[in-house]
């Protein structure tokens, strides 16, 4: 109900808290429960790329070189995965350990 009527199109921790003072308040713990929640991808539209956990690591923790030349670092997976260019989502060029990191991802 709270993410329909305040989060519709967005992703709640990307965004400024809305709502309540009470759903606010809830949604301080919110970087603890992403941190051991796992998400299902779906089509991606509600995960962030480097900060929710829907692979095996979250991706910032595991990339961290590769997360330092990135533009947007609150990219949604659905927006990556759309992206036809390598300069719209990082700065390049990249270092040869970012780019080693690109490949491995």
């Amino acid at each position: 109900m709270i993410w329909n009527k305040y989060y519709e199109g967005k992703v709640p921790h990307e965004c400024r808290e809305l709502g309540s003072f009470w759903w606010r308040d809830v949604m301080q713990l919110y970087t603890i429960y992403r941190g051991i929640a796992r998400c299902t991808l779906g089509d991606g539209s509600t995960i962030s790329l480097w900060d929710d956990l829907w692979t095996d690591l979250v991706l910032l923790v595991e990339y961290p070189r590769l997360y330092s030349f990135v533009k947007d670092n609150s990219i949604l997976v659905q927006s990556l995965m759309v992206e036809q260019d390598l300069d719209v989502v990082f700065f390049l060029p990249l270092s040869t350990e970012a780019y080693d990191d690109l490949l491995l991802l």
